[in-house]
This record gives structure tokens, C-alpha cells and sequence, in this order.
């Protein structure tokens, strides 16, 4: 993906469509001012990304810098499970490599923030080092309702049937958008519609994340 070009001194990169509509429509509920949403793709585009970010005509005048990925188990990595390294770890690192590639400041946990001129912030879906991505996150808004529970019961059914859910939080987030006015629509696309709880206990970590990018920087 090539960068928008750059209109804000502040900026979010988030990894994919979902993620570019999800996190435009929370920034605007917040009501932070200052702020471009840009979609660098998939994992394996960020580099690519990044490259043309860097050079990009306003780059000058960015201040601050947001990226979100998430923590999702990568299929391609065929060692045994406790082998791998933590799926947020992975994709911490992952993050840190780009930005050493491109000379941008690195921090050295998610949510740090560091950088003088232009700082440099991460945060790894869903937070807390747990492992998964947006719709986990998403998830949590419902949970333990009689929704969730309804959806429970479906997926009960479904592998009883032997025909088990696959990538059940991606399909569990799209089951409770059936109960919405406009139930065809994406994650990302229902957060522009409302139908996510902005002000839910499960979005403090991405709250505090987001509202920290506008903040000027505490001297050292």
C-alpha cells in the first residue's frame, strides 16, 4: 500500500481496511483533532509502506506516529506452539524492524513513546500482550450478553453438525453484526454505523493509546 498523502502532523497506521474505518470512527468520537488514519495493508507490507511514508512530501511535518498491528498466530510459522514466541512479541518486533530499517525512533515496549522531533508509538491488538486482533477486541463489547450466549448456541450447533466454526472471533464479531440494522456490513464499516460501544471498558488501552499521539511530548 502507498501512503495518503500526508495532510495531518499526527498519524495512525493500522494494518488494513477494518482497522483504517474502525480507528477513523473512534478518532472522531474522541474527538481528537490533528489526526490521518493510514492503511498500510498486511504484515508484509508495512516495509514497503514505510519506504514510501518516510520520503513522502509533508513527511517534514509530522510530529507523531502511531502503528497498530495485531497479535494474530501467523499459519506460516510451523514449529511446535511452544516454540514460537508470544504472537504480540512477534509482531512488536516485527514493528521494531521496520522502523530500524527506516531510521525512525524505536521504542522498546508496546505503548512507549519516544522520539524527539517525531515520536513513535505501537500498539499491538488487542493489548496486554494477549494474543488475537481487532475482533477480539470487538468481541469483548458482548460478551456474556444473551447475544453472546445466542451465538454460543450457533456455534454449539454448527460443530455438532461437523461443520465447526473456522476463525471463530472473526465469525463471532460478524454473528453479533447480524442482530444490527445493517447486518452485511464489515467490522470496521459498523464502527462508522455506531454498533460498537466506543466508550466500552475493553477499548481503554486503544483510548489512552490514541489520545497520547496528540499530546506534546513531556520533556525529558
Amino acid at each position: 500500500m502507498k501512503p495518503e498523502s500526508i495532510r495531518q502532523p499526527v498519524q495512525l497506521v493500522v494494518e488494513g481496511k477494518d482497522a483504517f474505518n474502525f480507528f477513523g470512527a473512534f478518532i472522531e468520537d474522541l474527538e481528537l483533532a490533528n489526526v490521518q488514519v493510514q492503511n498500510f495493508g498486511g504484515v508484509t507490507d508495512l516495509n514497503g509502506f514505510l519506504d514510501a511514508f518516510v520520503r513522502a512530501p509533508g513527511f517534514a511535518g509530522v510530529r507523531s506516529i502511531g502503528i497498530v498491528r495485531d497479535a494474530e498466530r501467523r499459519a506460516e510459522d510451523d514449529r511446535p506452539r511452544e516454540a514460537q514466541p508470544s504472537p504480540a512479541w512477534s509482531a512488536f518486533q516485527s514493528v521494531q524492524s521496520s522502523l530500524r530499517r527506516f531510521e525512525l525512533p524505536v521504542p522498546d515496549r508496546p505503548t512507549e513513546r519516544v522520539g524527539t522531533d517525531c515520536t513513535v508509538s505501537v500498539f499491538v491488538l488487542p493489548g496486554d500482550t494477549n494474543e488475537g486482533m481487532l475482533e477480539t477486541l470487538l468481541c469483548g463489547t458482548f460478551a456474556n450478553t444473551e447475544v453472546d450466549r445466542c451465538i454460543d448456541a450457533f456455534f454449539r450447533c454448527t460443530a455438532n453438525s461437523g461443520d465447526p466454526v473456522q476463525h471463530p472471533e472473526k465469525a463471532r464479531a460478524h454473528a453479533y453484526l447480524t442482530t444490527m440494522p445493517h447486518p452485511h456490513v464489515s467490522v470496521g464499516v459498523a464502527a462508522q454505523k455506531g454498533y460498537w460501544d466506543f466508550d466500552h471498558e475493553v477499548f481503554d488501552g486503544v483510548r489512552r493509546f490514541l489520545r497520547s499521539l496528540v499530546q506534546d511530548r513531556p520533556a525529558a
